[in-house]
C-alpha cells in the first residue's frame, strides 16, 4: 500500500508540476505582418521606383539601339546599289556595325547590373525588417504573458490550424507601425 501512495503522491506531484507550469502559446503570421509594417511597404515603395527608373532606362537603350539598327538597314540599302561608291560606305557600314554591338552589349550589362542589384535590394527587404519584427512580436507577447509565439504563415509547414484567439498578427502590425511613426 505504501507503494502505491508513493506512486500517487509522485503522480500529483507531476501533474500539480506540468500544470503549474503550463506554457501560453500564440501564433502570428509573419509574411502578413511583414505585408503590413509601414517601412516595408515605404521600402517596397522605393523598390518599384528603381525598377521603373531601370525599365525607362532600358527603353533609352532599345530606343538607340532601334535607331541605329535602322541606320544600318538605310546603309544596306545604298550598299545594293550598283550604281554608288562603297568602299567609304562600307567601312562606315562596318563602324555603325561595332556601335551596335557596343550598344547592345552595354544594354546586356546593365540589364544585368540592375536586375541583381534589384533582387539584391528584395532579399534584404526581409533581413532589414526581421529584428523590428521579433521585437514587435516580443513586446506582444510580454503584454499577453505568452511563452511561445508560432509563425503561422502560408508559407510554414508547421501551423496547419489555429483559433483566432491565439492569432497575435494584427497586434504585431499594430505594434511595429505604432514604434515607426514614433520614430520619425
Amino acid at each position: 500500500m505504501i507503494k502505491y501512495s508513493h506512486i500517487l503522491a509522485l503522480c500529483s506531484f507531476l501533474f500539480l508540476n506540468t500544470f503549474s507550469h503550463a506554457q501560453k502559446i500564440a501564433v502570428v503570421d509573419v509574411q502578413k505582418v511583414f505585408d503590413g509594417y509601414q517601412k516595408v511597404k515605404d521600402a517596397r515603395e522605393r523598390l518599384d521606383k528603381s525598377k521603373k527608373i531601370a525599365m525607362e532606362e532600358l527603353q533609352i537603350f532599345r530606343a538607340e539601339l532601334e535607331k541605329i539598327v535602322n541606320e544600318l538597314k538605310e546603309m544596306e540599302e545604298k550598299l545594293r546599289n550598283p550604281n554608288l561608291e562603297s568602299t567609304a560606305l562600307k567601312a562606315k557600314y562596318q563602324e555603325k556595325v561595332k556601335e551596335a554591338k557596343v550598344k547592345q552589349d552595354d544594354m546586356i550589362a546593365y540589364d544585368k547590373r540592375t536586375k541583381a542589384t534589384i533582387a539584391q535590394r528584395q532579399r534584404n527587404l526581409l533581413v532589414e525588417h526581421l529584428g523590428d519584427i521579433r521585437t514587435a512580436v516580443q513586446k506582444v507577447a510580454g503584454a499577453k504573458g505568452v511563452d511561445i509565439v508560432l509563425n503561422s504563415s502560408e508559407t510554414q509547414l508547421g501551423v496547419f490550424y489555429v483559433g483566432d484567439k491565439f492569432n497575435v498578427t494584427e497586434d504585431v502590425i499594430v505594434t511595429l507601425n505604432a514604434s515607426a511613426t514614433k520614430k520619425k
